[in-house]
């Protein structure tokens, strides 16, 4: 790799955006779980929602809800009461059936392998994606419009797959759970449109690339014939 892909300046990324997220990434009790079910768990909450309205119902949800097994038990009326509070209230059912589905096809738990994440209903590339690196340890490149946004100011990619493999290529200089994570904060907090560049930790290595958001592609799970497949469609 050469240029802004270049090795030296990977390293001098991950490692500004790894100092960064030690002091200033924002603190969610999920962030703290290394457990697939909790992160498989909160990601369906996530879905279209802020972080502070899933904040005030995490920990109701997971007292009552602390293992696949209960949640899959539940009945659709208890996880109403929940996603009430969140909105989307189709989420709910979308969550039961994956429960049910890790108890008869996995035994309970959780699967860390991309494809048999995907075959769950309702796990897209993103979710799956943040499974593996956040609650099984995978490291895998975990990228939103918020994270797409970073990536094309600082690498002018316009392409997720192109986003990830540079990714990948990050973690290689830093903790691949606080790279991700600050790459999320980053382009929620900072990286807006206007770019708050000022307080950028990568203010002074970020080539400062225009947006050409009409040419981003992101990658989506789509079924075909039984089949499950990725593929990069226009970001809507």
């Amino acid at each position: 790799m050469t240029g802004i892909n270049g090795e030296e300046q990977l390293k001098a990324i991950a490692e500004k955006l790894e100092m960064w997220c030690r002091t200033n990434c924002r603190e969610y009790p999920w962030r703290k779980s290394d457990d697939p079910y909790t992160i498989l768990v909160t990601e369906f909450l996530l879905q279209r929602t802020r972080s502070d309205i899933v904040l005030r119902v995490f920990n109701d949800f997971f007292l009552k809800f602390g293992t696949i097994d209960k949640l899959a038990s539940a009945k659709k009326e208890e996880l109403y009461s929940f996603f009430n509070k969140v909105g989307l209230l189709y989420r709910a059912e979308r969550l039961l059936e994956t429960a049910k589905n890790v108890v008869e096809k996995y035994g309970g738990k959780i699967p860390c392998d991309f494809d048999e994440l995907l075959s769950l209903n309702g796990v897209g590339v993103y979710m799956a994606s943040a499974v593996l690196n956040f609650g099984c340890n995978k490291p895998t490149p975990v990228v939103d419009k918020n994270v797409m946004r970073v990536m094309n100011r600082v690498f002018n990619v316009t392409s997720e797959r192109e986003a990830r493999e540079i990714i990948v290529g990050l973690y290689r200089y830093g903790d691949h759970k606080l790279v991700a994570y600050a790459l999320i904060d980053v382009g929620a907090l900072i990286c807006l449109e206007p770019p708050r560049c000022v307080v950028c930790p990568l203010n002074g290595v970020c080539a400062k690339y225009p947006l050409r958001k009409n040419e981003w592609r992101m990658l989506r799970k789509a079924i075909r014939g039984g089949r499950i497949g990725i593929g990069e469609q226009p970001v809507k």
